[in-house]
């Protein structure tokens, strides 16, 4: 497989899973009445449309969700509006909102079709397929595939359903549902196991084959090394249950021994680091509890923030005494488990996100950073894609525009807006006019995110212009040199050797012809994201990204990877 399918198998696998999650979720919308919730004893019979050769799935059983004692309350509520409002909403939709049972989303893997997410919505009652999907697809028209009926409609965009008997319902999208019915359903595979365990009756389990999914290398690139361990894993499943207490269990699949020792030994120092948040977080709360400057008796209105203050004290209690169970993480071989029991009173949201949160308090610093890096690589690629198509159709790179006499009045990075998908906004700039000038200087106060650095915490400039934290390299011999007219052949040292944007934590109007200048002797400008002295994001002329660490390369091998033509000895990180 080409590197480009692999990576559009990537896009549409994101894009499937997201799809199949918002099928479960649309799914569970619907709360079944307590006394159609009740099913055949054990298993989950539909779990056998499920392939076992798929990438992944999530199985949630609603119908006992809902009578679990976590939502007591909220059936209360329901039944409270009386058999009779339930039975006249049954009798307004097909099928009955109250008989819904269970859900699962599942995304299996085409070689020429990519990733093809689905859902599978189970009733507890039969219905009638043909008005299922008149109800939900206008114009329904039934059609064969696979000497089976599928039903698509010209006004349903690409939903299609396909009902493999009168109690289930298959979503997909058109060509999906037609690869899925083209083949038998897999009994052996990477999900049979998990597949297995859903059918048991657990609450909701969700499993992936982490191995089968086309991730682009270098995708965890921007992830810290310390996390980077956990993410190795092949195989995840988690199982959440529902009893008089919640338990979220987690199994991790490594390749070997070492890789499953290296996760957790990543995972029990987050336990640690967190547990110490925690206590940085208790400490705080003590000490505005007891402000030694608080004059005694306080005053009234300083009770309910004193209240939550305990209260607070209490939760983190809590929370430290779940991440400080032994058998929180347990490794067996190569598999890695994580498992914890939230007490009723804390709740599922409460208490799950509790556990979460005690995970998360010591990365959430570090994960931002990642995703904030991971998101301005991104966005640098979309420039440099768009510089490299700009080249394409104009045989040159894009430059700054100037006015008669030489003087820039606008950014290259107009000439790139057709090539960002920013069409509209190009055709209302005039060219001949400055950035600032009477027509463009309203238009120069379009944010464009693809612009915008998440890394940086200065947004805005004065004036209120659109911003942005990407510059062109410009001086002598450089990407943006001024007033040159480039091509990439120009570039002899060679595209992946070449600097040609960076990324700065100072914004400047995206609009405005300013960039960063290389002087020709003397030290170079700061460059740096926030939090992160002398590091930057940089795109490189052949279209890839480089986390830039500019005291590990050196000022010297910096000043040759700006030039593009300079024949110098290039070290790249």
């Amino acid at each position: 497989m080409t590197p480009t399918a692999v990576q559009r198998l990537a896009r549409r696998a994101a894009g499937g899973a997201a799809t199949a999650a918002a099928v479960v979720a649309a799914a569970c919308a619907f709360a079944p009445a307590p006394e159609a919730a009740a099913q055949p004893a054990g298993g989950s019979p539909e779990l056998v449309h499920v392939p076992a050769d798929a990438a992944g799935f999530v199985h949630v059983r609603a119908a006992d969700i809902w009578k679990s004692d976590l939502f007591t309350e909220f059936r209360k509520t329901w039944e409270r509006a009386g058999a009779k409002a339930i039975a006249d909403l049954d009798k307004q939709f097909v099928p009955a909102p109250s008989t819904l049972a269970r859900a699962t989303g599942f995304v299996i893997l085409s070689e020429e079709k990519g990733p093809l997410p689905f859902g599978l919505i189970t009733f507890s009652a039969p219905f009638n397929p043909p008005d299922v999907a008149k109800s939900y697809l206008p114009n329904a028209r039934a059609l064969k595939r696979g000497g089976k009926l599928v039903y698509t409609s010209p006004q349903g965009g690409d939903v299609a359903l396909h009902f493999p008997d009168n109690q289930n319902i298959l979503i997909g999208t058109k060509e999906g549902v037609t690869e899925y019915l083209s083949r038998p359903v897999a009994k052996d595979g990477p999900m049979a196991g998990a597949l297995k365990l859903a059918a048991g009756g657990k609450a909701i389990v969700a499993a992936a084959n982490i191995a089968a999914l086309p991730i682009p290398p270098g995708a965890f690139d921007g992830v810290p090394p310390s996390v980077q361990p956990i993410l190795k894993a092949e195989q995840v499943v988690v199982v959440v249950d529902f009893g008089k207490e919640t338990t979220l269990a987690v199994k991790a699949g490594y390749k070997d021994a070492a890789a499953a020792t290296d996760a957790e030994g990543a995972v029990k120092e987050l336990v640690k680091l967190g547990r110490g948040e925690l206590a940085k977080a208790k400490a705080e709360l003590e000490k505005k509890l007891n402000d030694p400057d608080a004059d005694l008796p306080r005053k009234a209105e300083d009770l309910p923030e004193a209240v939550a203050s305990v209260f607070g004290i209490g939760a983190i209690g809590r929370v430290d005494d779940l991440l400080a169970d032994p058998k929180l993480v347990t490794r067996n071989g190569k598999e890695l488990a994580f498992t914890a029991t939230v007490p009723k009173e804390l709740g599922l949201v409460g208490g799950l996100g509790a556990v979460g949160a005690g995970f998360a308090l010591p990365a959430v610093q570090k994960v931002r950073e990642a995703a904030g890096r991971s998101t301005s690589s991104n966005n640098l690629k979309q420039i440099g894609l768009a510089i490299h198509n700009y080249h394409d159709a104009n045989n040159r790179m894009p430059a700054d525009i100037r006015d008669k006499t030489g003087k820039a009045i606008l950014s290259w990075r107009v000439e790139l807006l057709p090539y960002l998908e920013q069409q509209a906004l190009y055709q209302q700039i005039k060219l001949d006019e400055p950035w600032d000038g009477p027509n463009n200087k309203q238009l120069a106060k379009t944010r464009i995110k693809v612009f915008e650095s998440p890394n940086a915490t200065t947004t805005e400039v004065p004036g209120g212009w659109g911003v942005t934290h990407y510059r062109g390299v410009s001086g002598k011999d450089t990407a943006f040199e001024a007033k040159a007219r480039l091509r990439l052949a120009d570039f002899t040292d060679g595209l992946s050797n070449t600097i040609i944007v960076v990324e700065s934590g100072d914004p400047v109007a995206w609009m405005k012809p300013e960039d960063y200048v290389v002087p020709a002797k003397g030290p170079l400008p700061k460059l740096e994201v926030p939090g992160r002295p002398g590091q930057f994001n940089a795109l490189l002329g052949d279209g890839s990204v480089r986390w830039i660490n500019g005291a590990t390369v050196g000022e010297q091998n910096l000043r040759a990877m700006f030039t593009r033509n300079g024949g110098e000895v290039v070290n790249v990180p």
